[in-house]
């Protein structure tokens, strides 16, 4: 297999069990590799032809920032912090719920089928690698549920010689630190990353005095019970004797923190605490010219407590959840078609309080091609996928083509289907006024997409539009019994807008300056639902989001300027309420004491201007000017 089909490839445990994102290269014999994915290029880890962003964590090297802080810097993407330092993270794409985005872990799914969307917080940023973001209707090449796309976050590599010790500290209590080392050979090499953080998160913020009001004076409030604590341990290998290749990670996290509520609402005394334990292994081997065979299985494990106080006396909800499973799969290349195949079974059982002891088993088949006419001149990849889970089934499906215009201009067109099953919570929950539905139906999304793009020395840059539908969407109205509510697929409703990306190659001969910016224009309209919501949008759903970021690094000192803009959005479904509009702006400075080992200090300061009016699309105050000094001792990049 020649190197520049390998950048094409992702010899990975994929779709939904473990894929670790790794490619190939060689003629037989072959050690297999992993795949690299190097910005400002951002291929398709696993669609080809996807609307895609590759956001890797070595351009904000000595920033602290978040998996969700990561994500947002892509178009697309809006990301609900529900209140800033420690606290939850949650991401939609497209106009997409939170539970409509399939979110993975070194390729291992993060959703349960508690449902609700994933936390981004609980994963330790100090892991990332590489975070994937993949737009549209994926569920092809993912799995049920991504419905808006998938974000596949990939854990630092295993490579024998680096190592490194990081810490943080600033405002509000918050501290982190991190050490990692990597040690092996030529054949095999062994990561291990210990992380840990905290914050008191007790930062001063304005609020109405009068929240029911119009323009009552702003008052002055101390964000309470705020606190967050997060530890983690990543331990990553790799093996090739031979045409053989071994993979294996295992992620254990804890995390606890305390919930504040929103300011008209505030709950003191609210808590909530979990962790998770995940692995994966995977064997691939050659088995002859363009032929590779791939195996493997995943595991994961968790476990959430969430304490609410009430004037009664407090109760604890306890959850736990556990799934496991293996696939095979596929890969042929002959000629110019590139081939593959698979299939996954896999039981995920949830027990928990709140929706009781339930399981269900997910089988899965899907077959994709990537098929290139002429010397790179079009490719066509068609996708199709099957997958059962539990009682509910569904076909996903995916068509996108690529054809280059003239040099490093292309243009990129594709579309697709995708469904999710209802998640237990909405079919089984028993809690305070909730009611189960255990005759709902799998919510469904059609989208459409196509972009202009530049890949090229310059850099890399795509403009483009894009067309989304849910159908059945399930919502919360009002049960039978008065102040009930019982979940029902009562909702369409459509998403459009626009997507603008360019991220600029480093200029050596000016400092490495390098440029970034993304924006997304995104409609949402209500199609079906109850009176009063029809023709609204959705909430949640800001209509303009922008980020840009300047950079440079002349090598024994630089600095960036980042200001990321959300524009109004609404808080309910009515578009009664709404937040306004919002501009942070952030910087920070580094400089490098040594060069081998690097010995590098960096000050960040979020909320620049220091704006304490800003708060999250749920209404949660987002934190005040905050200073982090970080100090990093370990091998250098280059090396």
């Amino acid at each position: 297999m020649r190197l520049t089909r390998a950048r094409r490839v992702l010899f990975a445990l994929a779709v939904t069990w473990g894929r670790l994102a790794r490619g190939a290269e060689g003629d037989p014999p072959v050690r297999l590799e992993e795949q690299v994915i190097t910005l400002p290029r951002s291929p398709a880890p696993q669609d080809p032809t996807a609307s895609t962003t590759v956001v890797e964590a070595d351009r904000f090297a000595g920033e602290l920032k978040t998996v969700a802080e990561l994500a947002a810097t892509a178009p697309g993407v809006a990301v609900r912090s529900y209140g800033g330092l420690g606290q939850m993270s949650t991401i939609s794409i497209r106009g997409s719920g939170t539970a409509g985005v399939r979110v993975l872990l070194d390729g291992i799914p993060l959703d349960t089928a508690a449902g609700g969307g994933v936390d981004l917080s609980t994963i330790p940023l100090h892991w990332v690698d590489r975070v994937e973001i993949v737009r549209g209707a994926e569920g092809a090449y993912y799995g049920a549920g991504a419905l808006g796309g998938a974000v596949n976050v990939v854990t630092l590599p295993a490579v024998a010689g680096k190592w490194g010790v990081e810490l943080t500290g600033g405002s509000f209590g918050t501290t982190s630190a991190v050490a990692d080392v990597g040690v092996g050979g030529d054949r095999w090499a062994v990561l291990a990353a210990l992380t840990g953080s905290s914050t008191r998160g007790d930062f001063p913020y304005l609020t109405p005095s009068s929240p029911s009001v119009p323009d009552s004076p702003l008052v002055l409030q101390i964000r309470e019970n705020d606190a967050a604590a997060q530890g983690g341990l990543l331990v990553k290998g790799r093996w090739s004797p031979g045409l053989d290749r071994l993979d294996g990670v295992v992620q254990l996290s804890w995390g606890w923190r305390q919930l504040p509520g929103v300011p008209a609402s505030p709950t003191p005394d609210d808590w909530q605490r979990g962790g998770r334990a995940s692995g994966a292994l995977r064997w691939s081997r050659q088995l002859g010219s363009g032929l590779t065979f791939e195996a493997g299985a995943a595991g994961r494990y968790e476990t959430l407590d969430v304490y609410v106080a009430s004037p009664v006396g407090g109760s604890t909800t306890d959850q736990r959840d556990a799934a496991g499973g293996g696939e095979a799969k596929v890969t042929w290349e002959a000629g110019p078609s590139l081939f593959t195949a698979g299939a996954l079974a896999s039981l995920e059982r949830l027990d928990s309080t709140a929706s009781g002891d339930h399981q269900r088993p997910t089988y899965a088949a899907w077959a994709a091609d990537d098929f290139t006419i002429g010397k790179d001149a079009a490719r066509i990849s068609p996708a199709v996928r099957v997958d059962a889970v539990g009682p509910f089934s569904g076909v996903s499906a995916k068509l996108g083509t690529s054809v280059r215009i003239s040099g490093p201009w292309s243009l990129r067109v594709s579309g697709g289907r995708s469904f999710r099953p209802p998640s237990f919570s909405e079919l089984y929950m028993v809690q305070g006024p909730f009611e189960p539905n255990p005759n709902l139906r799998p919510e469904v999304a059609w989208s459409v997409d196509g972009a202009l793009v530049y890949d090229g020395p310059l850099g890399r840059a795509s403009a483009g539009g894009f067309g989304a539908l849910y159908d059945d969407l399930i919502v919360y109205e009002p049960g039978l019994v008065p102040g009930s509510f019982k979940p029902q697929n009562s909702l369409r409703a459509s998403s459009a807008g626009l997507e603008l990306e360019l991220l600029t190659a480093a200029a050596k001969t000016l400092w490495g300056l390098q440029g970034q910016l993304s924006y997304t224009f995104l409609a949402t309209t209500v199609l079906r639902g109850v009176p009063g919501v029809v023709g609204k949008e959705l909430p949640q759903r800001p209509r303009n989001r922008a980020f840009a970021r300047v950079s440079v690094d002349p090598g024994i000192a630089g600095g960036h300027l980042e200001a990321q803009y959300v524009g109004l959005q609404y808080l309910d479904s009515r578009n009664i309420h709404s937040a306004p509009a919002s501009l942070v702006v952030n910087a920070g400075a580094f400089a490098r004491i040594l060069r081998s080992p690097e010995v590098r200090i960096g000050v960040e300061v979020k909320n620049l201007l220091d704006d304490r009016t800003l708060q999250d699309g749920f209404g949660y105050p987002l934190p005040s000017r905050t200073l982090l000094v970080t100090l990093r001792i370990g091998t250098s990049p280059e090396n």
